[in-house]
């Protein structure tokens, strides 16, 4: 079930005609060899053509870029890459895609910079593509964001025998871990004429010791003579669901008793029909079943649907789960987490190239915004099928690595613990949760507020904060939502909203944690208070004024909420509820554009506080990204010690203070709006 063909704006059938008299008759026959070839999608064969060309008229830039192209559709991206800039060095104008074939090579060869160049190049060039080259911009600025900050993770390709020099991939595993089955074109005598690929067949080996045996071909009751492709294992490994090429493809159950595979049966009419269904697999319970499918009325090619099983024992009417899962492009081999996580590949979330695994989360009923899992899991090559362990400390899946054994391996990963935290520890950043002042503000009353305060603080548990939220420029009241967030948990632990007349409010905070408020209005940046309340402390009373500012180009504002440690880039996790509120603010105002700027004390030298400034502030960009906000909204800048807001004399009164990161509108939405 080959997928996996590279795509290219066009095929390149002819040569420039009028070129030809410039040509040797043999050259000019080889040429002609290599382009029929070419349009057959028989790489080998055209490349074969094209190289002897090029012995005959060496450093001609059309053949450079025809040797290029070809490497490029072939998925060879690093032997193409020479070929087209030394193509694009002799000739800019040899062909009008030059500059978005050689963007195409950089960026799979994680050039991502001058990747950048060429696609803008293109655009410029090609108005009508210009939405495709954007979107390659967009990949090429997360993938640089997601290569400077690594998953912690080791990854390993599977040796031969499990990995071949042909197509291996979808790989399944029991629960135990010594079972593999997964997919293989090794062995394959027979072609698919409509794709020029190999037939594959469905092979298993186990793991004894360390090692795994040779694998071998599962059942000749699953195996046939064409494709065939396991999508999904049950735990106690005693169940496969298996694609077969039958009419247009469809998915099969076999059962294993303990000694054969039984005779695959079809899912039935719900799940396969005249349409293309390719994998699918079973939720933890058993009760439902997530499959691919390019049936009509999806918002893509092949989008992941869910069907229920009736108590009949039948599939019930199928459902798409919806345009927040299922993308203009394809999604592919679904795999439910036994914590119900989904996990699937897919060319149409924004990834780094072409597949990347994404991740998503089922809450209150709907599946959240896929998350692209990162590098080096996700890199601008192929990576689909992935499976991860019940603990999460393991994971498999399918991808093509120029270091690999074969065309599409089968790789191990090994996630590893973060190391522990320095006991010191910096606070420098946040930003609000999203604005939301419904009807729902008066249900906590000012009574119910007094009382749990009254309550909290006869028993010495409590502090209570109050004061009045205020336009910033005119003093007007306005009526807020105010949080209280634990940032141990992320959790919020309170919510009350500001009076509408006087902008009063109280809130109360208990004893023994780092805690972060966060007050939200419409139109408005938010305010970000952080507070650390020792577990052993007198009752407070503490007064304060908010003063909120309008959401117009130029503003910023402190942020309090989001943790590093001393000297690090990485973002703790006790920021989490604080990032997510980002991006909740900018989904809400979809106009509006942030600059995240990093700022030092003046401990340790001017270059290196001004890269730790800009390493920090892109560490928040680049987990924006990641959650799917376009690049052209964000961008980073780093200060360092240049913009002090008070003194750098005193830890408490200066260098703390001026530690921080803000968030700065450079674009909004036009007054009035």
């Amino acid at each position: 079930m080959n997928r996996n063909t590279p795509t290219c704006i066009t095929f390149f059938v002819s040569l420039f005609l009028s070129g030809y008299v410039l040509y040797g008759q043999d050259a000019k026959s080889l040429i002609e060899k290599g382009d029929k070839f070419y349009a057959k999608a028989d790489y080998r064969q055209a490349l074969e053509n094209y190289t002897l060309a090029q012995s005959k008229l060496p450093g001609d830039a059309t053949i450079q870029l025809k040797i290029g192209q070809t490497y490029l559709s072939a998925g060879q991206e690093a032997q193409a890459l020479p070929y087209l800039e030394e193509a694009y060095r002799k000739n800019p104008n040899v062909d009008p895609d030059i500059d978005y074939y050689l963007a195409e090579a950089l960026q799979s060869n994680s050039h991502f910079g001058r990747a950048m160049e060429h696609y803008k190049k293109f655009k410029e060039k090609n108005k009508k593509l210009s939405t495709i080259a954007q979107h390659k911009i967009q990949q090429c600025h997360l993938g640089d964001s997601l290569m400077r900050h690594p998953l912690l993770c080791s990854i390993k390709i599977l040796e031969f025998p499990v990995n071949s020099p042909f197509q291996d991939y979808g790989p399944l595993i029991n629960e135990k871990e010594d079972l593999l089955i997964f997919t293989s074109a090794r062995d394959s005598l027979q072609r698919d004429k409509k794709f020029n690929t190999l037939f594959e067949d469905i092979l298993s080996t186990h793991l004894v010791g360390e090692t795994w045996e040779v694998p071998q071909k599962l059942s000749d009751k699953i195996n046939d003579q064409f494709h065939d492709a396991a999508t999904y294992l049950t735990p106690d490994g005693k169940t496969i669901f298996l694609y077969y090429e039958k009419g247009n493809g469809d998915i099969y159950q076999s059962d294993f008793d303990g000694e054969k595979w039984s005779t695959p049966k079809s899912m039935g009419k719900e799940i396969n029909t005249l349409s293309w269904e390719t994998s699918g697999c079973l939720s933890p319970d058993g009760t439902k079943f997530y499959f691919t499918s390019d049936r009509s009325g999806g918002y893509g090619g092949l989008d992941i649907y869910v069907s229920e099983k009736l108590r009949t024992g039948e599939w019930g009417k199928a459902k798409n789960l919806g345009p927040k899962i299922n993308s203009k492009g394809n999604e592919d081999a679904p795999f439910i987490h036994p914590d119900g996580h989904l996990y699937f590949g897919s060319d149409g979330h924004l990834g780094l190239g072409d597949f990347d695994i994404f991740k998503s989360e089922l809450v209150n009923g709907q599946w959240t915004k896929p998350a692209n899992l990162g590098y080096p899991i996700n890199t601008p090559k192929f990576e689909n099928y992935f499976y991860l362990s019940k603990d999460k400390k393991r994971g498999y899946f399918s991808a093509m690595r120029p270091e690999g054994v074969g065309n599409s391996d089968i790789c191990f990963v090994q996630f590893h613990d973060p190391p522990p935290p320095p006991k010191q520890e910096e606070i420098i950043a946040a930003v609000p949760v999203a604005i939301d002042t419904t009807k729902e503000a008066e249900i906590i009353g000012d009574e119910f507020v007094d009382a749990m305060i009254s309550f909290q603080k006869d028993l010495g548990l409590a502090t209570q904060l109050s004061g009045k939220v205020l336009d910033a420029e005119s003093a007007k009241p306005l009526k807020a939502q105010i949080i209280l967030v634990d940032n141990k948990t992320n959790k919020v632990i309170e919510r009350v909203y500001s009076n509408s007349s006087t902008g009063e409010f109280k809130i109360i905070i208990p004893h023994g944690g780092n805690y972060g408020i966060n007050t939200s209005v419409n139109g408005y940046l938010f305010n970000s208070l952080n507070f650390e309340v020792p577990a052993f402390t007198d009752a407070q009373e503490i007064e304060t004024g908010i003063f909120m500012q309008k959401a117009e180009v130029g503003s910023k504002v402190v942020m309090k909420n989001i943790f590093f440690d001393v000297g690090k880039t990485e973002i703790k996790t006790e920021s989490i509820g604080e990032l997510e509120s980002i991006l909740n603010l900018m989904e809400n105002s979809p106009l509006i554009k942030l600059q995240i700027n990093g700022h030092t004390d003046n401990s340790g030298d001017d270059a290196t506080n001004k890269a730790l400034s800009l390493k920090r502030a892109q560490s928040v960009v680049a987990f924006l990204l990641q959650r799917g906000v376009a690049p052209d909204r964000l961008r980073a800048v780093g200060y360092g010690e240049e913009r002090p807001i008070v003194s750098n004399d005193d830890e408490t009164g200066g260098r703390e203070v001026n530690r921080r990161t803000e968030i700065e509108v450079f674009e909004a939405a036009p007054k009035g709006d």
